[in-house]
């Protein structure tokens, strides 16, 4: 039976607060649905992913070997997940190359292809495992990108909350909308807080 999950919001918490610790800061961009479209301070694109199972699940919008991934469209994809799968504690971040991940994936999936697998030729997931008892097509993709692993810690308590060190009043700010957002049921940037500092 597979443990409880940790919310996507509490995983995008950690990843904009491992970002922020590489010097990075991210600026959220409006976008459709649940997509999580963010610039970095040079102007560049991330999309930020989140999977409690130690998975990059990319969804293509046909089974054609060129078809379009729902990761395109961006400079980089911030990858971000429970150290441990499912497991409150340590959380860790890949910073990848859009077009890296876009080429591996097709690669992958065509050697897939190439196999002759079970399948019925509408297969339109095609993943990869950065763990190393995924399928042995497409696994331990922890150590063959561990150049992009991001350094720092950020943690999340058993509430699926970040606990990391108090940082600017920006990055309090942000978590605190990342919160009330994910009570409401909206967006983080549907969320408006004014403070007063006022004695």
């Amino acid at each position: 039976m597979k443990k409880d999950t940790i919310s996507n919001t509490a995983l995008l918490e950690a990843g904009l607060n491992l970002m922020r610790e590489n010097g990075q800061t991210l600026t959220k961009v409006p976008s459709q649905g649940r997509t999580m479209l963010y610039k970095r301070p040079d102007g560049q694109t991330v999309r930020v992913r989140t999977c409690n199972d130690h998975i990059l699940i990319v969804v293509a919008n046909s089974p054609e070997p060129e078809a379009r991934l729902n990761i395109e469209g961006t400079d980089w994809i911030l990858y971000v997940m429970p150290e441990q799968e499912r497991t409150p504690g340590n959380v860790i971040a890949f910073l990848l190359p859009t077009d890296l991940v876009v080429r591996e994936v097709r690669r992958k999936h065509q050697e897939w292809l190439e196999s002759n697998p079970n399948t019925k030729g509408s297969n339109t997931t095609w993943n990869l495992w950065f763990r190393e008892d995924g399928p042995a097509k497409a696994n331990g993709y922890a150590k063959k990108w561990k150049q992009y692993l991001l350094s720092g810690a950020t943690t999340l308590d058993e509430s699926g909350l970040g606990n990391a060190e108090v940082g600017s009043v920006k990055a309090e700010v942000e978590r605190a909308q990342n919160r009330i957002g994910q009570a409401a049921g909206v967006s983080p940037a549907a969320v408006t807080i004014t403070i007063s500092f006022a004695e």
